[in-house]
């Protein structure tokens, strides 16, 4: 199944009057033009993140896109799953940690449908894939 999110734009969007301000006030100081520059270019880019996560039979693939170019991608097979760490991220948002052997681990956050962390964890059982949830995240789940 196929999971989508995107890069929380109210938080980006925001931050990008505030770089161009600072680089308004940088034309003084020649050294810090390119770096202010970048920072707003990065910034500006960031409001086209997407995300995918895809739960197959046997694979679990992390996907990252800006606009329509994929930058990052990472498939993982059960065997090289340490295990899937489930948290509270916020009030009331969950977060799965997926701790791979190598390489980053994959964070699973604000994804849609919401029901990832369901097909995560029949995943991790199906596969006998060590899970651990925190109280906080437990709370969560008797909520919903």
């Amino acid at each position: 199944m196929l999971f989508k999110a995107t890069a929380q734009k109210t938080i980006i969007f925001t931050l990008l009057p505030l770089n161009a301000l600072l680089y308004i006030q940088a034309v003084q100081y020649k050294a810090l033009d390119f770096l202010l520059l970048f920072a707003i270019l990065c910034s500006f880019l960031s409001l086209f993140l997407r995300y995918e996560f895809q739960i197959d039979k046997d694979t679990l693939t992390y996907r990252t896109y800006i606009l329509r170019f994929k930058v990052y991608a990472k498939t993982v097979k059960p065997r090289n799953i340490k295990k899937i760490v489930f948290k509270r991220l916020s009030w009331k948002t969950k977060l799965a940690v997926v701790k791979v052997e190598n390489g980053w681990n994959m964070r699973i956050a604000l994804f849609n449908p919401p029901n990832v962390f369901k097909e995560l964890e029949t995943f991790a059982h199906e596969y006998d894939v060590d899970i651990q949830k925190t109280s906080d995240y437990k709370i969560l789940e008797k909520m919903s």
